[in-house]
C-alpha cells in the first residue's frame, strides 16, 4: 500500500499552527498588513482605491500555509508592493468566512487569489505554496490583467462552481476551456490544469487525469508549475494498475528528480520537500524498497538541512508533517522524536507538535505515549480542527485493542460537526469519514 492512503489522510492536515482571528494582521517583518477574514470589508476598500484584491487563504492545519506565513508573506520585497493591492487573508475552517468559500471555493491551500473589485473576478489564481520571486511574478499577473481585463476568468469561477456541488464531470469539462485560455508561461493554465486533474480524478477517470498530466508536463517550462502538476497527475497514476500507470509514475519520478535540482530560490521547501515524497512513492509502488530507502534516507538528509536552516521556530516546524513521512518510510520514528519535541515547546499553543508525536508513538508501538501525546494536542486544538486530532486518537484506540471506542470517538465527531453545520465535503469531515471507513474495514485487531 502506498504512502498517501496510509499516512497523507492525516499528515495532510496536521500543517499550520493556527492563530486568533483580528481584524488586521500586521506582518511581524516587513511584508504587508493584512484584513482578516473580512471579505466584505476588504473589497469594499479595494474598490474605494481601485486596486486588486490579493487573498490568502489558509488553514489552521495546513503544512504550507505555514512556511508560507514565515518566510515569504514576511519578505520586504513583498512589503514594497503593500500600496499596489488591498491585502485580505482568509482562514477557511472559519465559520465567518463560509460566504467567501461559496463563491470561491478552495480545495488546495493555500490557494492565492487576486481578484477584480467590482465584480470580484478571479484575475489570478496559483493553487499550493510559491517562493517570493513567484509570488512578486503573480503580483505582476495581477497588475497586468486588472488594466487588460479578465479572460479566462468567467470559464474558471463557472468551474469552480460546479467543483464545490460535485458536478465533477461538467467542472473538468470547464477547467479545460479554462485552461485553453492561456498560455503554458502563465501561472493561471498550471492552477486550472490542477483543477482540471483534481475533477477528472473525482470521477474516478485515472486514465484522462494520467493523459492530461502527461500532456501538461510537456507544456509548462516553469518548474513550480511542472511540480504541482506531477505530484496530482502521481496521485492519479498510483491508483491504476495498468501499463500505462507505471509508465507515466516512471516519468514522474524522472521529472521529480530533475526537479530536485532545480536552483535555490525556484521552489520553496515544501514544494521541493514534495518531490522527495513522489519520488518514493513511484519507488514504492514499483516495489523498489532499496531506491525507495535510498531516497528517504535523502530527503530525510533535506529535512535536517531545513531544520538548521531555519530562522525561527515556525519556519523549522513548517516541514514537521514531512519529517514524519520520511522517517515512517524509514521505520526510524524515533529519528524524528528531538525535533518534533521541540517544536511542542517552542510552539506551546500550537497543537499540531504533539499530535505529530503521538503518530511518532503510535508508529513505535507506544501507544500509552500516543494517547497523552494525542490528549494534549486535543486540548489545544479549536473547531473543525479538532477532528484531525480524534482521527489520529482514534487509530490509537484501535491500535490498542479498542476499536469499538475509536469508532465511537469518529461517530461523536461527525455528529458534533453535523451540528455545527460544517460542510460535507470539508476536508477535515471527510478524514473523519475515512479513518471511520477504514477502521470498519480492518475488523476486530488481534488479541496481545
Amino acid at each position: 500500500m502506498t504512502m498517501r492512503p496510509v499516512l497523507g489522510v492525516l499528515l495532510l492536515l496536521w500543517g499550520c499552527a493556527s492563530s486568533s482571528p483580528s481584524t488586521q494582521r500586521a506582518n511581524p517583518k516587513s511584508g504587508p498588513a493584512f484584513i482578516e477574514n473580512d471579505w466584505e470589508r476588504a473589497l469594499r476598500e479595494a474598490r474605494e482605491k481601485q486596486r486588486p484584491l490579493f487573498v490568502e487563504t489558509w488553514a489552521p492545519w495546513c503544512q504550507s500555509c505555514r512556511s508560507m506565513r514565515s518566510t515569504v508573506l514576511t519578505s520586504p520585497a513583498l512589503g514594497e508592493q503593500e500600496g499596489r493591492f488591498v491585502w485580505l487573508a482568509i482562514d477557511t475552517d472559519a465559520p465567518a468566512n463560509e460566504a467567501f468559500l461559496q463563491r470561491y471555493p478552495v480545495d488546495t491551500w493555500p490557494t492565492v487569489l487576486i481578484l477584480e473589485p467590482e465584480q470580484g473576478a478571479v484575475l489570478v489564481r496559483s493553487l499550493g505554496g510559491v517562493s517570493v520571486p513567484q509570488l512578486l511574478g503573480l503580483l505582476a499577473q495581477g497588475e497586468q490583467a486588472f488594466q487588460r481585463g479578465r479572460a479566462g476568468g468567467e470559464e474558471l469561477a463557472r468551474a469552480d462552481g460546479l467543483a464545490l456541488t460535485g458536478h465533477h464531470a461538467e467542472a473538468a469539462a470547464a477547467y479545460q476551456q479554462a485552461v485553453a485560455h492561456w498560455t503554458p508561461e502563465d501561472s493561471r493554465r498550471a492552477s486550472a490544469a490542477v483543477s482540471w486533474l483534481k475533477s477528472l480524478l473525482a470521477m474516478g477517470d485515472t486514465v484522462s487525469c494520467m493523459r492530461v498530466a502527461a500532456q501538461e508536463l510537456r507544456r509548462l517550462p516553469r518548474v513550480d508549475d511542472r511540480t504541482r502538476v506531477l505530484y496530482v497527475g502521481m496521485g492519479c497514476a498510483l491508483d491504476a494498475k495498468t501499463d500505462e500507470a507505471r509508465a507515466l509514475r516512471e516519468q514522474l519520478a524522472q521529472e521529480a528528480a530533475r526537479a530536485r535540482e532545480a536552483p535555490e530560490g525556484t521552489l520553496t521547501p515544501a514544494l521541493r520537500s514534495s518531490l522527495y515524497e513522489v519520488g518514493c512513492e513511484a519507488h514504492e509502488a514499483s516495489g523498489d524498497e532499496a531506491s525507495m530507502r535510498e531516497l528517504a534516507e535523502t530527503w530525510w538528509h533535506f529535512l535536517e538541512e531545513q531544520a538548521t536552516r531555519a530562522r525561527s521556530a515556525e519556519e523549522r516546524a513548517a516541514l514537521d508533517s514531512h519529517r514524519v513521512m520520511a522517517v515512517a518510510l524509514l521505520a526510524r520514528p524515533e529519528a524524528a522524536l528531538s525535533r518534533l519535541e521541540r517544536s511542542e515547546r517552542e510552539l506551546p499553543e500550537d497543537y499540531n507538535p504533539p499530535a505529530r508525536l503521538a503518530t511518532l508513538h503510535l508508529m513505535a508501538g507506544q501507544h500509552e505515549r500516543a494517547l497523552a501525546a494525542s490528549e494534549r494536542a486535543l486540548s489545544l486544538a479549536k473547531g473543525a480542527s479538532r477532528g484531525t486530532v480524534l482521527a489520529g486518537q482514534a487509530r490509537i484506540l484501535s491500535a490498542s485493542g479498542k476499536r469499538a471506542q475509536a469508532e465511537a470517538l469518529l461517530t461523536q465527531a461527525l455528529n458534533e460537526l453535523e451540528q455545527a453545520s460544517v460542510p460535507k465535503n470539508h476536508l477535515q469531515r471527510q478524514v473523519l469519514e475515512r479513518v471511520l471507513s477504514q477502521l470498519r474495514a480492518e475488523g476486530d485487531p488481534p488479541s496481545p
